[in-house]
């Protein structure tokens, strides 16, 4: 009976311990791990955010450091030991660096002609540096080939450049035949010239996906600076001469009254800073009186071209017309003088073989530039940072959506 016993009070003893075993596990306390440091950076990213786009300075915030840090500067977000910086994604950068296989004398005037651009009162300032094919260097953000190249040997270095979202532009007029890369790459062929010429229209994208959609809405918004080339010692202004299709327009800035006058048969128009006007019937829009040497305008809505003369032989590999940014108005077909393969690959003639470009030409160039150069920035990751992103719309001149993204962190 003693042993009977003594296996009861052991029974009793492992029921307890299991019971308690029990309780501990169905009402185990429950741990939240918490990371208030990462909540701290993410309230603090989103109150600045809605800060600045309340008082309407997120856009200038989005491509300066500068002009954050100094906004900052002026809020209690100052008093925080935190380290923050901040950069747009998915739009045209303040700094576009152009390789160019060209000429001395070609960079130079691409250099000249696009030395800066202002769009929705942002400078863009874009360089033009030397390259070959062999190496392209890859801090540029697009290539530029001057003149028809084989590239049958470049094929592999060209496809990599354009792999990393870098684009690439050739001018070059074509002649009755070429290499199976370059048709690769830009997506065209060539056959038997047409003659005559024909007026050169700028197609209108069916929808916003498609390729030629970005070049279309840089032409028609982004504005073209037109710089004076002397200066008038009756009126103190300087002088010079706009010229599109085949007119050549004089002009005289008058920086005081922010007016440029424009000459044309005998008569002087007066157009103010941000004033719509036309010239031999086209529309025209005075964007900006960037100085007593320089303006810029752009073109509205309907304009074609009548000063492209060269290849009318090139045809599209693939029948897509929704690739030709610009096209001869034959009554038979369309004939392409810019094609676009993809948004990262551009051919247009070569509009400059005579050393006579006009403003309207240039502008077409500008516009395939701004599409197929890279849209966002080189950046490292130094230290752990928490990012927050925020979508933001600017429209002065041009309607741009962009993602701007705050890097944000503790030392």
């Amino acid at each position: 009976m003693a042993l009977l016993g003594q296996a009861t009070m052991l029974e009793v003893i492992s029921a307890l311990v299991l019971l308690f075993v029990a309780f501990y596990f169905i009402f185990k306390p429950v741990v939240l791990k918490t990371n208030w440091q990462l909540a701290n950076l993410a309230v603090i990213g989103r109150d600045l955010f809605n800060s600045l786009d309340y008082v309407e300075k997120l856009y200038n915030a989005s491509f300066s450091n500068n002009f954050l840090k100094d906004f900052i500067s002026k809020t209690s977000i100052a008093n925080e030991s935190i380290i923050i910086s901040i950069y747009p994604e998915e739009t045209i950068k303040d700094t576009i660096i152009v390789a160019a296989n060209c000429t001395r004398e070609r960079i130079n005037k691409f250099s000249t002609w696009y030395s800066s651009v202002v769009i929705n009162k942002r400078v863009v300032n874009i360089f033009f540096i030397p390259s070959n094919l062999t190496n392209i260097p890859l801090y540029s953000d697009l290539l530029i080939i001057c003149n028809y190249t084989n590239l049958t040997l470049y094929r592999s270095e060209i496809l990599n450049y354009i792999s990393k979202n870098r684009g690439i532009i050739e001018i070059s007029d074509l002649g009755n035949v070429i290499d199976d890369t370059t048709k690769e790459i830009f997506g065209i062929d060539v056959t038997s010239p047409t003659q005559p010429s024909y007026d050169i229209n700028i197609s209108t994208p069916i929808n916003t996906y498609v390729e030629i959609y970005n070049p279309y809405k840089f032409f028609y918004n982004v504005p073209i600076i037109i710089n004076a080339t002397s200066f008038n010692q009756t009126s103190g202004n300087y002088i010079g001469n706009f010229t599109f299709r085949n007119y050549i327009i004089p002009f005289e800035i008058d920086y005081n009254s922010k007016s440029v006058y424009f000459r044309t048969s005998g008569e002087v128009k007066i157009v103010r800073e941000r004033e719509s006007f036309t010239l031999e019937n086209y529309n025209f829009f005075l964007s900006y009186i960037l100085s007593n040497t320089s303006f810029s305008l752009s073109f509205k809505k309907v304009y074609n071209f009548t000063n492209f003369r060269g290849n009318n032989n090139v045809i599209l590999t693939d029948g897509n017309e929704q690739r030709i940014f610009l096209y001869e108005a034959s009554p038979l077909k369309k004939i392409p003088i810019s094609v676009l393969n993809t948004s990262k690959v551009a051919w247009i003639v070569d509009f400059d073989r005579d050393n006579n470009a006009t403003h309207d030409q240039k502008l077409a160039l500008l516009s395939l530039i701004l599409t197929v150069s890279n849209k966002n920035p080189y950046l490292t990751e130094p230290y752990s940072i928490y990012k927050i992103p925020y979508l933001n719309v600017e429209s002065y001149d041009m309607y741009e959506v962009y993602r701007v993204i705050l890097r944000i962190s503790y030392p």
